[in-house]
């Protein structure tokens, strides 16, 4: 049964800022279960959210950026040991760039005597590197909070050579089994006794004269032909739950540009990766905080598997996709009302503002606007030929192409999204738009601003009246206003 919601820390909500300011409002030893995934660069530019590939680590001085990275991460780790609770778990993604540092400032935070694992997980295939060794891993760093550390084991699938090998025998019904030893490990006087003409083992038997029947009821035992031998118990394949999982992953495939689950960010994680994490370090009610949500894989894995959850990210177009991805993945309903009703979560701390939206980064606000709109940004900030994001109208799916780029290609039923971050857009920008559309025989589209010239709008008018193509004005107002379901329709 699943435990009820905290009464400590609210939980299913996103939380847009400096996790630092966030963490601090937390009391002690609320949360089971800690995962960040932080990114090494963590000043980095959020206007490349999209457009990414990988991490870009391009410093002049490699020591003292780890030095500075390190200095930023360690306030914030102080604050998650202090959250976490004595039976929880925390983990730290990181790879080769400052793994090493990573650890040491964990021993000195969490404790040296509660550091449990280092995870290996292959993130990537071979690749073709002439100067050395292909770094294909990351590393996760396991601690526990000090106590009885949560833990549900998890196995991984017996290979086929093993069973081939192990499971030789066979009750006639398909039912494969392999026989294990019945006799004790260490000497039991008391389990010394006479078994159906098969004499003591030296130390004697495993089991007592009643299980001994039991088992021999349930035909669980193989008997030789020779009394001179020992029973074996039958351990059948079925009953089995596999080869316990070790420290050194390989089963779980990275995101390739093919994946379902793939939205483009840079460094996002399989689900699969945060769902072991979860069910082997938490159980169902438990509080899984991810102070770095990216994304927001940790949450969505969270709530699948049926536990609270805490997200916090200082890009609020990161956090305005992951509300969409619980939204579309989870089927929670976003807003106060639902999240009080205990079936939807909140999103807090996001730009919701004319005035701190005009503070944002060109590409972050671009972002939020055709999020907003509920579309889909455009992944690269070059090269756009004038959209800024497209909206897929009810009814059409989009489809993965472009093997080698690794962006969505969709189908051709799409509106293109136009975003300037400015006071008042002129003709010029609609006249931009215009050929765009026309050269992507576009009937309709969006155009995004703080405000319109006179000149723009009269140029919307006379667009349409000369090719009948449909240019939508809104305004950043209206966006907040929520007054554009009517011009979206």
């Amino acid at each position: 049964m699943a435990k009820r919601k905290s009464a400590l820390i609210d939980t299913s909500v996103i939380y847009c800022g400096d996790n630092l300011e966030h963490l601090d409002r937390m009391p002690d030893g609320c949360i089971d279960l800690i995962y960040i995934d932080p990114p090494f660069n963590s000043n980095r530019n959020y206007e490349v959210f999209w457009g990414e590939t990988k991490e870009k680590r391009a410093f002049e001085d490699r020591h003292e950026s780890t030095q500075a990275y390190i200095e930023y991460m360690r306030p914030r780790c102080v604050e998650l040991a202090r959250v976490l609770k004595k039976t929880g778990s925390f983990y730290y993604h990181c790879d080769d760039h400052a793994s090493h540092y990573v650890k040491v400032m964990l021993d000195q935070i969490l404790g040296e005597v509660n550091f449990l694992n280092e995870i290996i997980w292959k993130r990537t295939g071979a690749r073709s590197d002439a100067k050395g060794w292909n770094q294909v891993h990351d590393s996760l760093f396991v601690y526990g909070g000090g106590g009885a550390t949560t833990w549900n084991p998890q196995f991984e699938e017996y290979s086929d050579h093993y069973i081939d090998t192990k499971y030789t025998h066979d009750d006639g019904d398909g039912r494969k089994y392999r026989l294990d030893n019945m006799t004790s490990p260490n000497p039991r006087p008391n389990m010394m006794y006479e078994w159906k003409g098969h004499q003591s083992p030296e130390k004697g038997w495993r089991y007592s004269k009643d299980t001994m029947a039991r088992l021999d009821a349930e035909g669980r035992i193989w008997y030789p032909s020779d009394k001179s031998k020992r029973p074996q118990l039958k351990r059948y394949l079925e009953e089995m739950s596999g080869v316990p999982m070790g420290s050194v992953w390989t089963d779980i495939s990275p995101l390739n540009s093919q994946a379902q689950e793939r939205l483009g960010y840079p460094t996002q994680k399989p689900l699969a990766l945060l769902e072991r994490i979860i069910n082997a370090s938490s159980n169902k009610g438990d509080i899984v905080l991810d102070a770095f949500c990216g994304c927001g894989t940790a949450v969505v894995a969270a709530q699948q598997r049926g536990r609270q959850w805490v997200g916090i990210d200082v890009s609020p177009t990161a956090c305005r996709v992951m509300a969409k991805r619980l939204r579309d993945v989870c089927g929670l309903k976003e807003g106060t009302q639902a999240w009080l009703a205990g079936q939807g979560f909140i999103v807090e701390g996001l730009p919701w503002s004319e005035e701190k939206l005009r503070k944002l980064p060109p590409f972050e606000f671009e972002n939020w606007a055709v999020i907003a709109l509920g579309g889909i940004p455009n992944k690269t900030q070059v090269g756009d030929m004038g959209i800024d994001g497209r909206i897929f109208p009810a009814g059409t799916a989009p489809e993965k192409r472009g093997k080698d780029t690794g962006h969505l290609d969709f189908m051709d039923d799409w509106y293109p999204v136009q975003v300037k971050q400015k006071d008042k857009a002129g003709r010029p920008d609609i006249d931009s738009f215009e050929a765009m559309m026309t050269r992507n025989d576009r009937k309709k589209g969006f155009f995004v601003s703080f405000d319109y010239s006179s000149d723009a709008m009269t140029e919307i008018g006379a667009f349409f009246r000369k090719c009948g193509r449909v240019i939508i004005p809104l305004t950043v107002k209206e966006i907040l206003d929520e007054q554009i379901a009517h011009k979206l329709a």
